[in-house]
């Protein structure tokens, strides 16, 4: 049969097509360039959020002994307003669903008598879920979710395991003898829950038997994440993370990667998936990071929130910047859901013991990141990060009102255009000629050099943000010209970012 282009029929269903295909397009969140793409539009991910791993259920700010909280649907929508209001449109979810049923009582699966039953993927967990990330996608919100976490599965951290349905006690699907899990867990490393797929080292070496254990147990989690999938895939906000900050041999995440991906191509849907390994604060020359920078074919985007949890300062920019310099030529995507940082940290403190930093460090890894080249940045919750905190909130209008004039995709790392800079001074992003952002932090002096020679004739108008309180000082706005290298000034102390745009 031939197809005719001009018969009114076929116009039609020319159009329908066209218009479905736009559609669908213009849903998707997408990579172009390292950044990302959402609505067919250029866009930045910025958050910050005060609640737990799972926010759709965990409500408690500041927990550290396992009395997570149940928030309201009300409390999750008006944070999320209180978020997109200060500008943010990030959020992270851990799913966590042994410390959901256990802790919480929101099952993800249904009761036999006093034990779960796995078979029966069911419960208050998942319309939470879906509430959430309806609710999320309503207000242009971006959700990246992870899917399995270290501290859900051991007898500390969240005190998951010993309530969690996957633990053999605690069903009426498998006994230890029949899955080979323990009932209890003192650390993540080489627990079997992480390491029963194919691909992975233990699994292939396993005997048969070990491995019908695994599969029995691997059967329940496909089962886990089918649910899971069944919800997310009606949305078009999500971001797949397979793990947070996991210890294990990357062919765990690799399995659930190609997992979703099969499931997601044969629903006829786009996703974009990758994982989180913990060891990327060791920089460029990490395993973690040359492992991942160079399986570009497993994963979308890589996160590399990790290189937040260790360094402070000059250290933490020379190693997010050498991350940068190697994703640019692999032309990479850098997300982070998680920013370090926070006073309530400090010695003696909850989570003093990681010494995430102060909240100076926080907000410094914030512009660090943003002038780096790395495409979403969040701040993680307290006492560990700044959350949604009037500071975070902040700094993410600060983030816009600079994005107003210049867009962090169209600026590199400059440092080597500043000079009579301290250790730590100041940080330059920059579309030489045309473009500049420049970051002062509350340290050191905030007066250093520019190099602008190669512009005689040109003038530059420089806009100051001041970060401390979210806004524009246009009191503090001059003019700079081209032509000679150029001394700028922060205005006053405290924490400054610079918009400095040719004028025509």
């Amino acid at each position: 049969m031939t197809f005719h282009q001009n018969h009114p029929a076929n116009r039609i269903f020319v159009i329908v097509v066209l218009l479905s295909v736009c559609l669908t397009t213009q849903a998707q969140l997408t990579i172009k360039d390292r950044y990302w793409q959402y609505n067919g539009r250029p866009v930045m991910l910025l958050g910050g959020w005060d609640h737990g791993h799972n926010p759709f259920i965990d409500h408690d700010q500041e927990d550290e002994n396992g009395k997570q909280g149940v928030s309201s649907e009300a409390q999750i929508v008006a944070a999320m307003d209180e978020l997109v209001d200060a500008g943010g449109n990030l959020l992270r979810c851990v799913l966590d669903p042994g410390m959901a049923a256990g802790i919480q009582n929101q099952n993800f699966c249904a009761l036999s008598g006093s034990k779960y039953d796995l078979s029966e993927m069911t419960g208050p967990f998942w319309s939470r879920l879906e509430m959430f990330v309806s609710e999320a996608g309503k207000r242009d919100i971006i959700v990246q979710i992870e899917l399995w976490d270290r501290f859900d599965i051991i007898d500390g951290g969240w005190k998951s395991w010993p309530v969690s349905p996957f633990n053999p006690k605690n069903n009426i699907n498998y006994t230890t003898a029949e899955s080979g899990l323990e009932k209890s867990y003192a650390s993540y490393i080489d627990h079997p829950f992480l390491q029963g797929v194919p691909g992975h080292p233990v699994y292939e070496s396993a005997s048969e038997t070990r491995r019908k254990q695994f599969d029995l147990v691997r059967g329940f989690q496909n089962k886990f994440v089918d649910k899971l999938l069944s919800v997310t895939f009606k949305y078009d906000n999500i971001l797949y993370c397979m793990n947070n900050e996991t210890h294990e041999d990357p062919a765990w995440g690799a399995y659930w990667i190609d997992y979703i991906r099969k499931k997601a191509k044969s629903h006829g849907k786009y996703v974009l998936v990758t994982d989180m390994l913990d060891k990327m604060f060791e920089g460029v020359e990490s395993v973690d990071w040359q492992y991942m920078a160079n399986h570009t074919d497993t994963y979308d985007y890589i996160d590399v929130s990790q290189v937040n949890s260790r360094h402070r300062d000059q250290d933490h920019w020379d190693c997010i910047i050498g991350i940068a310099e190697d994703a640019r030529h692999k032309n990479i995507l850098l997300h982070m859901t998680k920013l370090y940082g926070n006073d309530k940290a400090l010695d003696g403190d909850p989570w003093s013991r990681f010494r995430p930093g102060d909240s100076e460090n926080g907000i410094e890894e914030w512009w660090h990141n943003l002038l780096a080249g790395v495409a979403g940045v969040r701040f993680h919750r307290p006492p560990s990060g700044l959350g949604l905190s009037e500071p975070a909130k902040n700094n993410i209008k600060a983030a816009r009102l600079v994005e107003t004039k210049i867009r962090y995709r169209d600026v590199e790392p400059a440092q080597h255009l500043l000079s009579d800079r301290e250790s730590d001074e100041a940080y330059l992003a920059a579309d030489p000629g045309k473009a500049y952002i420049l970051y002062f932090p509350a340290s050191g002096e905030g007066k250093v050099t520019i190099d602008l020679s190669k512009y005689k004739g040109v003038n530059f108008e420089v806009s100051w943000v001041d970060i401390g309180r979210g806004a524009w000082d246009e009191s503090k706005s001059t003019t700079i010209k081209g032509g000679s290298s150029v001394a700028v000034d922060r205005p006053a102390p405290g924490h400054w970012v610079a918009a400095i745009t040719r004028i025509k």
